[in-house]
């Protein structure tokens, strides 16, 4: 038998060291598991000297005083190891503060009745004071409310220390002896209990909370256990600004970070299944149902901006063979993407440009081709043809790079006439046998350039497809103007694929020419159109009413007007107009 006369004055030990683990445990109190350590220390202290008080009583009613003044601690005590585990090991998430007070209830429903016992005897039965050697020690026939608690009591410590053996075996070498130090001195006492319910040594199990102080100084002062946690969750989860989600092995979500729930909504809870929590954020969603982590970038709404995440999914460490869930990683990849993006359209504006630079100097090498036997011959006129086709080579080249360095000519654009730029362009383009008419005249500001090299594609294309010896009209119209012929015109079922690239009805045509058009036109924020001519251009801009063909019409719009009131002065149905697709219009 244990001499009692030490309780006293181990129970003072107790009461001071733990006293000094809890003003430990507060100056770390910002760390996780810190104010939930500094409360179990406390109450530690606060069991240790109702201990010493019971000792140190000689009366049966200063004792129960005594036994009474404990109870408060005795309910903080098992909650507060409860709340200090799960920060310390990264599930605080899991105990609210509502959980907390959840879990204390029985016990402080527990203090109360030990304080009202008189009345009903539900903790206590009966008391007597007992005489071991020189000292006297209170003697109690438990009730059934104090089974109750005592059960209670142990299901929250045994949950609690189950958790923290996980802890230290799955914690990094390096912090495993400090996580085994709390381990073996918070389950010290709990352990002692066992011994005397079984017929051990009687004596106090909880004079062993000197232990519980000891080995929590030394855990938090020499290993720094408050400072960093054994899964480091501070730095995995809320210092890290991408998103994570942890999901448990049914699939609900265990942990998120402050990222994740900023990213896709206060759906994102602990608790929640992950499929229906995902459902902001569709594309997350149907990737981690798939089971498997996409090779392209999923695109996320957050806050009314589109960003984009690579998703990775990291299986948990298994316990045993069973595994313990999956850990989601939405890594940021917005600018990056945005930069692949940006390239890939440069990409394409370049090959554009290339295809365009190509058929363009196609028209005045043609031109300058057909004309140079003449030139050698002497023919003044034919030297003009030539040399004429020489400048437009140049100026192309000139209008390439300008697009290149400036991508919006329109900006800084001077007024031009459009008849002489008609007659300026039909000169420059391999026209063959064809005649040009000019209907009216306007001043444009748009891009001069541009609309040249719109013009040589769309006379070379009615030059190629109209026919033989075929009239093309280039007509000035309100907001825009048109080129029409008087061939056979667009076949209905061609209509749709007339602007695509490489499509062409010609057997030398390139299938670049209308192409061109349209991406040039696209990118100058300009409207194309194609359509069947009605024969008359009606009250072009001049008022006089021009006769044009009744073949293949394109109408380029410039503003904001409305395309088909553009265009109807010249095509027969404004309502049957074709455009390019919008992925032909994105090229730029």
């Amino acid at each position: 038998m244990v001499d009692v006369s030490m309780t006293a004055p181990v129970a003072a030990l107790a009461a001071a060291v733990a006293a000094g683990a809890a003003a430990v445990a507060f100056d770390h109190r910002d760390e996780p598991g810190g104010l939930a350590a500094t409360a179990f220390m406390c109450a530690i202290a606060w069991w240790s000297a109702a201990l010493f008080g019971e000792a140190v009583a000689s009366t049966e009613a200063g004792k129960l005083f005594w036994l009474n003044v404990q109870y408060p601690a005795t309910a903080v005590t098992p909650v507060a190891a409860v709340a200090f585990v799960a920060s310390y090991l990264g599930y605080d998430a899991w105990v609210s503060r509502r959980r907390i007070l959840a879990l204390a209830a029985p016990l402080a429903a527990l203090t109360l009745l030990s304080w009202t016992n008189d009345y009903h005897g539900l903790v206590r039965t009966g008391t007597d004071l007992a005489a071991y050697g020189s000292e006297t020690v209170l003697v109690r026939e438990l009730g059934p409310a104090w089974w109750v608690g005592w059960l209670y009591s142990q299901v929250l410590l045994v949950a609690t220390f189950a958790t923290l053996a996980y802890g230290v075996y799955d914690s990094a070498p390096a912090f495993r002896v400090s996580a085994g130090l709390l381990l073996v001195g918070a389950g010290a006492p709990w352990a002692a209990q066992f011994v005397v319910l079984g017929g051990g040594p009687a004596f106090r199990p909880e004079l062993l909370f000197v232990l519980t102080g000891v080995a929590f100084t030394v855990a938090v002062r020499r290993g720094r256990t408050l400072g960093v946690t054994p899964v480091a969750r501070r730095v995995t989860l809320e210092a890290v600004p991408d998103p994570i989600v942890v999901v448990d092995r049914s699939g609900r979500i265990a942990d998120t970070n402050p990222a994740a729930r900023a990213w896709l909504g206060d759906d994102v809870a602990v608790g929640a299944a992950v499929a229906d929590a995902l459902a902001s954020a569709p594309k997350v969603r149907a990737a981690y149902r798939r089971g498997e982590a996409p090779d392209e970038p999923l695109s996320v709404e957050v806050d009314g901006e589109t960003r984009f995440v690579s998703l990775s999914a990291v299986p948990l460490p298994t316990l045993g063979n069973r595994s313990q869930g999956t850990v989601l990683l939405l890594r940021d990849v917005t600018d990056s993407e945005r930069n692949r993006r940006d390239l890939e359209v440069a990409n394409d504006r370049l090959q554009t440009l290339t295809h365009a630079l190509a058929h363009d100097l196609k028209n005045p090498l043609s031109v300058a081709d057909g004309f140079t036997d003449l030139a050698t011959a002497g023919d003044e006129a034919a030297i003009e043809r030539v040399e004429g086709a020489h400048d437009r080579m140049f100026e192309i080249v000139d209008e390439t790079l300008a697009a290149v360095d400036h991508p919006d000519p329109d900006a800084d654009a001077e007024p031009f006439s459009f008849a002489a730029l008609a007659e300026d362009a039909w000169r420059t383009a391999e026209t063959g046998t064809a005649t040009l008419t000019v209907a009216g005249d306007g001043s444009y500001a748009a891009d001069e350039a541009a609309v040249r090299s719109v013009l040589e594609n769309l006379f070379r294309n009615a030059a190629v497809h109209a026919g033989t010896d075929p009239t093309v009209t280039a007509v000035a119209l309100d907001g825009g103007f048109a080129v029409v012929d008087d061939g056979p015109g667009i076949p209905p079922a061609e209509r749709d694929r007339v602007f695509e690239r490489g499509y062409t009805t010609a057997d030398d045509g390139t299938g670049i020419g209308l192409a061109s058009v349209a991406t040039l036109a696209a990118s100058h924020g300009w409207t194309v159109v194609a359509g069947r001519g009605r024969g008359e251009a009606d009250a072009a801009l001049d008022g006089e009413t021009a006769a044009v063909g009744d073949g293949a019409a394109f109408v380029v719009r410039f503003g904001a007007r409305p395309v088909e009131e553009v265009a109807a002065p010249v095509v027969a149905d404004p309502d049957d107009l074709v455009a390019p697709s919008e992925a032909l219009a994105a090229e730029e």
